[in-house]
Order: structure tokens, then sequence, then C-alpha cells
């Protein structure tokens, strides 16, 4: 595995240069993932081991490089993942060939099959950063459903993380308005200029019927120079076309005022004075 990451993190190198071509794009999200779990200080919080079962569902942002790297780690875990984008899904199934115990599916999360999903049917859920793709009325039926396929005692993994706090005033005025288009569609979890989905994680997944055991909070520095600067600056690449067109459709902006606020963004957070943080937090829920 060390040398498939290095074989990648080679390839990425001119990453700012070759991202807008779509080739690769999963092995990037792979390279994402493993950047932020060593942030995180492991795939995992501390405490969580295999001996909970093996059947696992992964579902979110990135997912096939968390579930890359647990079925590598862990070869007895039967890992099914989700995205719902099918050119995603495909290619992280590419790279991920070698590994028999890993199955990925594009579907829509949110109708998920009765029969290929079977009530009882996992041991663990993890989930990554759905906001932004979940909006707040999806969240708790979609909460719900996942506790049907968890079996009794099942863990249920979930991170969110907020918007970052920086220095970048182009920044800070690009997370403005996807706040205010999540806001103008009665997205928004919350009013302001905060995501706030954190603060509501515990409600959703206790009405599910989850007991939540472990809530841990990471604030992952970003600033120039630190271990998270380069991530933050991938993911800002990454995160660029669904972006744009995600404010394009509400009408929040124009794609020249992007581009311009894009543009002045990527030199103010390559400053050598850039800093900022990302405030992450995961909770660990048991199903009774």
């Amino acid at each position: 595995m060390e040398q498939f990451y290095e074989q990648k993190e080679h390839s990425s190198q001119s990453f700012s240069h070759d991202l807008s071509d779509g080739e690769d794009i999963g092995a990037k999200l792979l390279l994402q993932h493993r950047y932020l779990s060593e942030l995180m200080g492991g795939i995992l919080p501390l405490l969580l081991e295999p001996s909970w079962g093996s059947r696992v569902l992964a579902i979110g942002w990135c997912v096939g490089g968390l579930a890359f790297e647990m079925a590598f780690r862990y070869p007895s875990l039967r890992i099914t993942t989700i995205d719902r984008n099918a050119s995603v899904a495909e290619q992280t199934q590419a790279l991920v060939r070698g590994l028999g115990n890993i199955t990925i599916i594009a579907q829509d999360i949110h109708h998920l099959d009765d029969l290929e999903f079977a009530s009882a049917s996992f041991d663990l859920i993890l989930l990554r950063f759905l906001a932004g793709n979940v909006t707040r009325e999806q969240l708790p039926p979609l909460m719900q459903s996942l506790a049907r396929i968890s079996r009794p005692r099942g863990l249920l993994v979930w991170t969110e993380a907020e918007w970052p706090v920086t220095t970048s005033p182009a920044c800070q005025h690009l997370c403005a308005m996807v706040q205010q288009a999540l806001q103008a569609a009665g997205d928004a979890f919350a009013p302001g200029n905060s995501m706030w989905v954190t603060a509501h994680m515990d409600r959703w997944l206790s009405d599910a019927g989850y007991r939540i055991v472990q809530s841990k909070t990471y604030a992952i520095d970003i600033s120039k120079g630190s271990n998270g600067h380069d991530a933050f600056v991938r993911q800002v690449w990454i995160s660029r076309e669904q972006l744009r067109a995600y404010l394009l459709e509400r009408g929040t902006t124009t794609s020249a005022e992007f581009e311009d606020v894009f543009v002045v963004m990527q030199q103010e957070i390559q400053e050598e004075t850039f800093c900022g943080m990302v405030y992450l937090r995961t909770l660990v829920g048991v199903k009774f």
C-alpha cells in the first residue's frame, strides 16, 4: 500500500495543473483520505478495533479512500461503500481491484434497496462529510434508514467539518457565498455564516436510535507550513467544479465572479502569512 501511495503522490505533484482534465480523480481522493486520516490520528477513533464485527458500510466524501485503507489493514472485513457519482465509483473500484474484500456501489443513499441492504446487515457504518450533499430535511430519514440496516449494538461513526476559519478574505467570501446559497434553498443547518452541522449531530443520531458513546473534536491547522496546508490546497482544487456548479445553479454568483474569487483565494492561501483552522467532530453511536 505504501508503494501505491508513493506512486499516486508522485503523479499528483502537479495537481493544480492536471486536475481539470478529470483524470485520476479517484487516486487523488484516495490520497486526500490518507492525509486526513494522518491529521486525525488514524482511520478510526481510538479504542475502535475490528472486534465489533466484519460487515462495514462507508458513505460520504472520499469514503473510497477510507474503505481502501481499512480493507488493506483488516483483510477479514467485508466493506461496502456507496458513491452517488458513478464515474468516481468506477475509478475507485479500478484502484482497489486487488482487494477482494471491498465493493464500491454507485447508488442514491436515500433509496437503499431492501434486498441489497437488508435489515441488521452491517456491524459498522462509517459516515464522512455528508453536509453539502445531504440537506437538513434529508438527514433525519437517512439516519433512520441507516439504523434499519445496522445490527443491534452495531456502531455508527460519523465525522463532519465546519467552514474553515482563515486569514484569506477570498476564502471567507467563498464560504459565505455557499452558506448564502444553502440558506436561500432552505438547506442551511443554522442562520449566520457558520455551517453548525456539528452541533446537530447528537440529536439526529439519538432520534434514530443510537446512544452516543464517544465524541471527539479536531482542530486542524491549515496555515502555510503546517502539516494540513498541502491537503487543504489540494481539497480546494478538488472542490472547485462542484462549488462552481452549485453556486451557479442557485444563482448566488456568476461564472466570472466565481473565477475572480477563486483565483484570488488560490493566491492568498499560498502566501507565507496565510493562517487557518478547520474544525471537525466525530461521534460514535451504538444502536440500541
